[in-house]
């Protein structure tokens, strides 16, 4: 196994689902020269180390993706609709991680916390050697309910994740505007819109 392929295994197992035009955000600036080399090695892997391939074709407020989605070991998961937008923004903020050089310890989807359930758990080491834990919450259309977040120091003592701290809630909504005049929102929440324009301002 040549080294790109192993850094192409590492990036799907540790994503899960990473689309082909992401994983060329991370690699093709150091590989111009190298593009048919890497759809070469795609391919080969598909059929080595049954690295599935399955179209992606979205079209979600701009958002355009017509390539490819990767599972590693033939995943029997298939996404589509919301959980499909919902999996690439988290791909997405993994890759933003990734290409501004902060170091990824842990990267889980789908967590449950408590009884309630979180689309994104990232343990991290940011460009000052800080290690951090981070939530995302990713809601579309539906109300979020804030009663979820005040729980959370609570929540976080009755899981296996080791926490060490209390962590940043970050919600990714394509309602932003409904949520940035509330109120009252516990004070390590906070809202972004899909584009994730505001993602390190958080993390």
């Amino acid at each position: 196994m040549n080294l790109l392929e192993k850094e192409i295994l590492f990036m799907v197992s540790r994503l899960r689902c990473l689309t082909e035009s992401q994983f060329n955000k991370i690699y093709n600036y150091k590989r111009e020269s190298k593009r048919k080399t890497l759809r070469k090695t795609l391919r080969r892997m598909c059929n080595d180390y049954i690295l599935v391939k399955f179209p992606c074709n979205i079209n979600y407020r701009g958002y355009k993706e017509n390539s490819y989605l990767y599972y590693i070991n033939g995943s029997c998961e298939y996404y589509e609709g919301d959980d499909l937008i919902k999996t690439l923004i988290g791909s997405d903020v993994a890759v933003r991680l990734k290409l501004a050089n902060f170091e990824m310890v842990r990267f889980y989807r789908n967590i449950n916390i408590g009884e309630h359930n979180y689309n994104l758990y990232i343990e991290y080491i940011d460009t000052f050697y800080r290690r951090k834990q981070v939530l995302f919450d990713i809601v579309f259309n539906d109300k979020i309910d804030l009663s979820k977040y005040e729980t959370l120091k609570f929540d976080i003592q009755k899981t296996t994740i080791p926490f060490f701290m209390m962590p940043n809630v970050i919600v990714v909504t394509n309602n932003l505007k409904e949520y940035s005049n509330l109120e009252y929102v516990p004070k390590n929440v906070f809202f972004t819109d899909t584009s994730l324009q505001n993602l390190f301002k958080y993390l």
